[in-house]
């Protein structure tokens, strides 16, 4: 799975069945990214792509586009516990674990 930039073996096995699509691996990639944004510890900031350490590029740029729109309206809904904070130089949205 890590080799194909897989974010778990449930999506490197549907992508083998040609069942795993942009969205499927984007929902995927924004599960994951809440559950280690929630072990964040408090007041830290950081990019979506800060969650994946080394595994971000691997995943495709379609996926990765979806998966940051799709964190950021979890985090917009106020119930995690996370919060946007500001954008960084590059345009990119940072976050913070409150």
């Amino acid at each position: 799975r890590k080799a194909a930039g897989l974010p778990s073996v449930s999506a490197l096995f549907l992508q083998k069945c040609g069942a795993l699509s942009d969205q499927a691996e984007a929902t995927e990639i924004a599960r994951r990214a809440l559950a280690a944004a929630k072990r964040k510890s408090s007041g830290q900031e950081y990019l979506l792509r800060d969650l994946f350490p080394g595994r971000w590029d691997t995943f495709s740029k379609g996926a990765r586009l979806r998966a940051g729109k799709m964190f950021h309206e979890q985090v917009a809904s106020a119930v995690h516990g996370i919060r946007a904070t500001r954008k960084s130089a590059t345009n990119h949205q940072l976050y913070e674990t409150a």
